[in-house]
């Protein structure tokens, strides 16, 4: 009976595939080599049979196209288990890929509705180089604008929540490096000693948020939540910026839950 079941399954997702590829007008044995190369996101070696239910088709189909995938080294197989696996192609082509480019496509959606709802401007962030650059920005023009991080543009890492998150997320050693440089005093409300910023770096990795005020531009505030991919690696930061009363109360950040849930969505769509 549960033979029949699977076996059943198998069919309607494949039909499901079949009918969504003759609406795309796609071709159909592209299509079925792209289901069988998503089989392997979770990233460990699959069975030919884990992969047919995957893909949603027949063993005999999955096997004929692994054997063209494995002749151009998209798949691999392993001699001793016979397990498939993802080959050296695709490595060297996720290298190829623009840095930045997908996050930005995936993110924007979520970062636009968040800006508009909640009258911020809104940040997306990376750490690369020993630097925090702002990927993108969004604003909502019924708010007051936060011009201090341009498109591209970088912050001391001391200084802002976006740049204390995204340096609190690094390895140790890489923390010592940028600890071991002197240390940038945008207000004098910036954090310069490197003991009390290792303090906050080890509070922020803790609490899974860093809540910045005065010490990028007195008066303003910043918020930011990480964006960590499915294996748990920061991907990159989410932050929002405003005056202190539209993003404290109590000295308590007032839109936290809000960001998390859109940093969520974000990596749901990656």
């Amino acid at each position: 009976m549960r033979a029949r079941e699977t076996s059943g399954a198998v069919t309607k997702t494949h039909a499901q595939t079949e009918d969504r590829t003759k609406r795309s007008g796609g071709v159909r044995a592209v299509t079925r080599a792209l289901a069988i190369l998503r089989a392997f996101e979770a990233g460990s070696p699959l069975s030919l049979g884990e992969i047919a239910t995957s893909a949603g088709l027949d063993k005999g189909t999955t096997r004929r196209l692994l054997l063209t995938l494995m002749e151009g080294r998209v798949v691999t197989q392993e001699a001793e288990t016979q397990r498939y696996a993802l080959g050296s192609v695709i490595r060297s082509l996720a290298a190829a890929v623009p840095e930045g480019m997908d996050l930005r496509g995936v993110a924007r959606p979520v970062l636009v509705a968040l800006a508009t709802e909640l009258h911020m401007t809104v940040f997306l962030s990376i750490y690369r180089g020993g630097q925090a650059i702002c990927l993108d920005r969004f604003h909502d023009l019924q708010g007051l604008e936060v011009r201090w991080w341009q498109v591209g543009g970088t912050l001391p890492l001391n200084c802002g929540g976006a740049p204390k998150l995204l340096l609190a997320h690094q390895e140790q050693e890489e923390i010592d490096r940028i600890l071991c440089r002197e240390l940038a005093a945008l207000t004098p409300r910036s954090i310069v000693d490197p003991a009390i910023l290792r303090r906050r770096l080890s509070s922020i990795r803790k609490t899974g948020f860093c809540f910045a005020v005065d010490d990028v531009a007195l008066g303003l505030a910043a918020l930011a939540v990480p964006l960590f991919d499915r294996r748990r690696q920061l991907v990159a930061a989410i932050s929002m910026g405003g005056l202190k009363p539209q993003m404290s109360d109590r000295g308590r950040p007032i839109h936290l839950e809000r960001l998390r849930q859109a940093a969520e969505a974000i990596r749901a769509r990656l």
